[in-house]
């Protein structure tokens, strides 16, 4: 342990560094040989399946408040269709060219349980994730500092909007954020193993943080605070070839595995991987905006993890644990600053979640440390008000996570517009038409289904081949679609432009107007039926 909250220090300044056990603050909490206060503090009233149960129940709560947002229906949809090419051999689109993860890991294991339950068991699948990724982060921050460390940095987590948003979407984000926080439990127990147990739960580590890394490849970024939470803790605890040691083992098997991973995919997996997340294409947000609606998100915990590693660097005489401590706190930065770069917010509130992992294990010393750093006579105050602060950050995350879940249209109604049109062969653009296919997709195949956001048309007048705005409007002149779907949303500019091209032709008729609103923009759905087809 850095320092240890949890049990009166009684060991003099000239103690030996470390236990054997890898405690190193328990000689030492203040750096010069001197307890922050002699005494036991009280055994916590809140545990840790008391702060499971809060995350379950503010995440619950998300489940079933919204249909399905599009990477939900995209991800479920293609791991339903992975299902039938692996049981029958069924033609498949393009995935791996175009997904920013591996769509044979967590489609699949997301689809299979879609089957039992629907929409809400997947969800739930991602809850389960979620809690195990708190689990983790407590028996990491718990070998780190102490035990009351360990219920802060759970709390705080488990309170983060980001936490409670990904606990029920369907997506891989949970999935891959657990296995980075297994990675790391795996790397920090390692210490203090025996030589076999130690080198099978670091190999184990860099496995975890490889198949982290191909659930979600954006996963990556934190690969190396995890490598180097692992390596100091080591090195804090057995010193410094011990440390190294703990840094190699896992590395070289990430990156044998990651070598293989890429290999056996292919050149359209390497094509994803660039084109989703390596070359990914800059946005029109400014880094400014960026970096406030970070700090709104997860500002709390970023400022409790400088204060923590401020108190670590001040209160403790060795190098690798200030390293650490200011290692966990900037990761938090990671992700905003890269999107910063890239001047784009999607998916920024969930990527934040990932850095908050991090930062929450020095966050939740510093709310455990305080009520150790004030005089006697205000250490019931303090404690009240470290609770205060995470119940508050708690608050403030069920704000932020209901306004992300209201972020999308409900589609129930124009879901249920649309399948009183549908046809034989007919031929579907929609802008979100991931969503719609998903909820149709026992009566439409995936290749009746066109998006707004890219399409390819051979004009049967002259064969040129098109894209984009002109594919559309060529496409509608010769009747192509059956029925059209408009939003008027991420797409807009395309929309108007196919919307001027329908009434241009003439051909197609507005058959239903279906209103929707989100947290922050209302609108409507509007369905054309080719006329030809309208009269059937």
């Amino acid at each position: 342990m850095l320092l240890d909250l949890s049990a009166p220090v009684e060991v003099a300044a000239g103690a030996p560094a470390a236990t054997a056990g890898g405690s190193l603050a328990r000689k030492d909490a203040t750096g010069n040989g001197q307890p922050l206060r002699q005494g036991r503090p009280r055994k916590p009233r809140v545990t840790l399946p008391v702060i499971l149960a809060v995350q379950a129940v503010l995440s619950a709560r998300l489940v079933i408040a919204n249909t399905a947002f599009q990477d939900e229906a995209l991800y479920l949809w293609a791991g339903r269709a992975e299902l039938a090419h692996w049981t029958g051999g069924s033609l498949l689109p393009p995935y791996p060219v175009y997904f920013s993860g591996a769509p044979v890991i967590y489609p699949p294991l997301g689809a299979a349980v879609a089957s039992i339950g629907g929409l809400a068991a997947a969800r739930c699948l991602s809850l389960a994730f979620m809690l195990a990724a708190t689990v983790m982060l407590h028996g990491v921050t718990r070998r780190i500092f102490d035990r009351r460390s360990a219920l802060f940095a759970a709390a705080l987590f488990a309170g983060t909007g980001s936490a409670q948003f990904l606990g029920a979407l369907a997506t891989y984000d949970a999935m891959a954020l657990a296995l980075l926080a297994a990675a790391m439990w795996l790397g920090v127990r390692a210490a203090g193993s025996k030589p076999r147990t130690r080198l099978a739960l670091l190999a184990g580590a860099g496995l975890l943080l490889a198949l982290a890394n191909a659930t979600k490849y954006a996963s990556a970024l934190f690969d190396p605070a995890v490598l180097a939470t692992v390596m100091l803790y080591a090195w804090m605890t057995g010193g410094r070839k011990a440390g190294l040691r703990a840094a190699a083992i896992p590395f070289a098997a990430l990156a044998a595995a990651l070598g293989a991973a890429i290999v056996a995919g292919g050149h359209a997996y390497w094509y994803g991987i660039t084109s989703s997340t390596l070359t990914r294409a800059s946005g029109p947000s400014p880094p400014a905006g960026i970096l406030y609606l970070s700090g709104e998100w997860i500002g709390v915990i970023v400022v409790l993890a400088i204060v923590g590693a401020v108190t670590v660097t001040v209160t403790s005489r060795s190098l690798a644990a200030k390293v650490l401590a200011w290692v966990l706190a900037a990761t938090s930065l990671l992700a905003p600053l890269e999107q910063a770069r890239i001047h784009t917010l999607t998916s920024l509130f969930k990527h934040v979640g990932y850095g908050a992992l991090f930062a929450s294990i020095v966050a939740g010393f510093a709310l455990a440390a305080l009520p150790l750093v004030v005089p006697r006579a205000k250490a019931r105050r303090a404690a009240r008000l470290a609770g205060a602060a995470t119940i508050l950050a708690g608050l403030l995350g069920c704000t932020t996570s209901s306004a992300a879940y209201d972020g999308w249209p409900n589609t129930t109604r124009v879901t249920a517009a649309l399948s009183r049109l549908l046809r034989p062969h007919g031929r579907y653009l929609a802008e979100d038409d991931d969503i719609l296919a998903y909820y149709l997709q026992g009566r439409v195949p995936w290749v009746q289904w066109t998006s707004t956001w890219f399409f390819r048309y051979t004009d049967p007048s002259d064969g040129k081949v098109l894209l984009g705005i002109p594919a559309y409007a060529a496409a509608i002149r010769e009747g192509y679609f059956t029925v059209i779907v408009l939003s008027f949303g991420d797409t807009l500019t395309t929309d108007k432009a196919i919307e001027r091209d329908i009434a241009e032709d003439g051909n197609y008729q507005l058959v239903s107007s279906q209103p929707y609103r989100t947290s922050s923009f209302r609108g409507d759905y509007r369905i054309w039926v080719h006329r030809t087809q309208a009269k059937r």
